[in-house]
């Protein structure tokens, strides 16, 4: 199983992401949903969906999707107590990692939520 660098909570504190040690975003049923490079959040795709710094995962607005556990960027908006994690699949083997566009200049952080959940940002 590979090992898990974080783990990234939703809006309601519920666990829905592991955050792998080589950047890859994987969901508790085992499937990739994305990956961290530098900062950035990818989807398969290529294309920028976000920015992962501080333990706050946020869109390209700024606002905030997602928590880890560990948050030391000061700048977002109140969080809710995690929840226990749930137990997790096997993890699938990661999809080839694709060209990535180039991410753009990085908004104010916001101190909201976003509309996207954690896994319609990679969509």
């Amino acid at each position: 199983m590979a090992e898990k660098a974080d783990v990234i909570c939703n809006q309601a504190g519920q666990p829905t992401l592991r955050l792998l040690e080589n950047g890859r975003l994987v969901d508790f049923g085992g499937k990739s949903i994305g990956f961290v490079d530098s900062g950035s959040a990818y989807n398969y795709k290529g294309k920028h969906c976000g920015w992962y710094k501080g333990g706050i995962l946020r869109d390209r607005n700024g606002d905030c999707v997602g928590f880890g556990e560990e948050v030391t960027d000061t700048g977002h908006p109140s969080l809710p107590f995690p929840s226990p994690e749930p137990l997790e699949a096997p993890t699938e083997l990661e999809p080839p990692r694709p060209v990535t566009e180039l991410p753009p200049t990085p908004p104010i952080e916001s101190l909201d939520w976003s509309e996207h959940t954690l896994v319609s940002l990679f969509l």
